[in-house]
């Protein structure tokens, strides 16, 4: 669990480094169409903002049917690509789907403080989480049909931020990124 909130932790300090003193256009600055702002970038994670209830009933119903363990936990071969796919930099290039894709005029400081908002929220079900067997207890994702474990999915999500927040410091990182 410490490794789930340590790197949800250096998620939320690495947006912060990397936002701080931008200008709201500097964070919609886009380095040619097509590519993502920074804004974009958080804007698309929010996106499983919503899903955070599904997990929190998720690990509600693991803890009512007792499905508790101590690490460490191992995962299946899908769970477990699932897992690595998503580690910057990216080895393999991932369309998101139309209805995860931001608009490129997205309100820059609202995608940031709902990012903020997001992350607290992941760190309140991590603490939550504490104590199940994160390999038994299962959650619904990316369909309600389909299950992924708990632990694998928290790893996911924490591994899709950095992803992005890597995205976005490429973002800042180019060399015509507007100088204030």
């Amino acid at each position: 669990m410490s490794k789930l909130l340590d790197d949800n932790t250096a998620n939320i300090e690495k947006a912060k480094s990397l936002t701080a003193g931008l200008s709201a256009a500097q964070m919609s600055w886009r380095p040619q169409a097509g590519k993502w702002s920074i804004a974009q970038n958080l804007a698309h994670l929010n996106f499983g903002f919503p899903y955070l209830d599904t997990l929190a009933n998720s690990i509600a119903a693991a803890r009512a049917k007792g499905i508790i363990g101590n690490g460490p936990f191992r995962y299946g071969w899908l769970s477990s690509w699932i897992m690595k796919s998503q580690e910057p930099p990216p080895k393999r290039k991932f369309k998101a789907a139309k209805v995860t894709t931001p608009s490129p005029d997205i309100d820059a400081a609202k995608a940031l403080a709902d990012y903020f908002r997001y992350t607290a929220r992941l760190a309140e079900l991590i603490q939550e989480a504490d104590g199940l067997d994160l390999a038994r207890a299962k959650t619904p994702w990316p369909f309600k049909w389909t299950k992924m474990p708990l632990g694998a999915l928290l790893t996911h999500m924490t591994t899709h931020d950095r992803r992005h927040l890597w995205q976005a410091e490429q973002v800042r990182n180019d060399p015509n990124f507007p100088i204030v």
